[in-house]
């Protein structure tokens, strides 16, 4: 199982260009990671909608 990166919700405004771009990639690849994850055709569907509420929750605190 992957571990999944939180996406961060704190106040960016103090963050130096470079440090806003890393964060973007990030989540970008945490993006990508979770849809490669969700297309892989050995995971079955209660592996894929456990993920799927893992990463909501993860994006979506209030969600969960």
């Amino acid at each position: 199982m992957l571990a999944i990166p939180l996406i961060r919700t704190q106040d960016d405004s103090k963050l130096t260009p470079i440090e806003r771009t890393t964060l973007a990639c990030e989540q970008v690849i945490t993006a990508l990671m979770m849809q490669g994850t969700l297309n892989d055709p050995a995971v079955t569907d209660v592996e894929r909608e456990t993920f799927t509420t893992l990463s909501v929750a993860t994006i979506i605190p209030a969600e969960a």
